[in-house]
């Protein structure tokens, strides 16, 4: 189930130029995709947080049960360098359409080349702030 947030991020991602030479999509979106991936593929979604109560101060780092999940395919020709550098500039550009400064953090995966997809891919996790959840 995509969180409101994240619907609110991908609706102005869908009307900014930045991303007119990426196909953008939600997570729910259950459409075939061309494989292997050529052009660059940019998925939100939601995941919920993993809580560990024994942790002290986990509580700190993310303070809502959910999280903005951002995901980048980019083609394998293009090579990691590439995909890295599209995550990073993907990253900055929501961290700027986060009007209500919800985002209170951000965690990047390592970029993997993804063999079922032949492409190369990044993962980055938005935490909330507890009142971005219940928008």
């Amino acid at each position: 189930m995509i969180s409101d947030f994240t619907q609110y991020i991908y609706d102005s991602a869908v009307n900014d130029g930045f991303f007119d030479n990426f196909k953008l999509m939600l997570e729910n979106d259950f459409h075939q995709l061309k494989f292997p991936v050529r052009n660059d593929i940019i998925s939100f979604g939601t995941e919920k947080n993993d809580r560990l109560d024994f942790l002290l101060g986990y509580d700190i780092v993310e303070s809502g049960d959910e999280k903005t999940v951002v995901t980048v395919l980019t083609d394998e020709r293009s090579g990691g360098a590439y995909c890295e550098q599209c995550a990073k500039d993907i990253c900055m550009k929501i961290l700027e359409l986060d009007n209500d400064r919800m985002i209170i953090s951000v965690t990047v995966d390592r970029c993997v080349y993804d063999p079922n997809a032949f492409a190369y891919k990044v993962k980055m996790s938005f935490g909330l702030r507890e009142a971005a959840v219940g928008i």
